[in-house]
């Protein structure tokens, strides 16, 4: 039934992705420039900015989590599958967190401005980014829990007495 409790943080856990694909994630001032980041790209920060570096696979790993959580939303009749989503849901979120707040920052932007031989600083907007990521782990985690109580419910009155 998609009218259960576990629909409205299956819904949360599918916008929040979605947002984070397009807020920026921080800022990159260089000699020359300065840039802005997001899970897209890295562009100039001027109106209509040249994208220096594309990194689609952060806005991939963002929109495959958006689109596990719906269809872990459209899965309410099998709340095994459901479950199971949802826990490879909640895998791919941690795995686009370390992407995004490791990879990319340290080992991407030193080698495309250190072979350049420019000097950048690179100034991380942390907060949106945790607080987004947080809620979406809290709303998987309980979908997670109230899908497993209604399987526990179901169970236990199909049980003769």
């Amino acid at each position: 039934m998609i009218q259960r409790i576990q629909s409205i943080f299956l819904f949360i856990a599918f916008i929040l992705p979605i947002v984070l694909i397009f807020i920026p994630l921080g800022y990159l001032n260089t000699d020359a420039a300065q840039y802005v980041y997001n899970s897209i790209s890295l562009k100039e920060n001027v109106p209509e900015g040249i994208s220096v570096i594309r990194n689609y696979y952060i806005a991939f790993c963002f929109a495959l989590t958006a689109i596990l959580s719906a269809i872990a939303l459209f899965s309410f009749k099998n709340r095994i599958r459901q479950m199971r989503l949802i826990s490879i849901t909640e895998i791919f979120l941690l795995i686009t967190l370390f992407l995004t707040l490791w990879v990319c920052p340290d080992m991407i932007f030193n080698k495309f401005f250190a072979g350049r031989g420019e000097n950048y600083t690179f100034e991380y907007n942390y907060v949106p980014l945790c607080i987004m990521i947080i809620a979406e782990a809290a709303s998987l985690f309980l979908a997670n829990r109230f899908v497993r109580k209604d399987e526990i419910l179901v169970r236990s009155a199909d049980r003769l007495r």
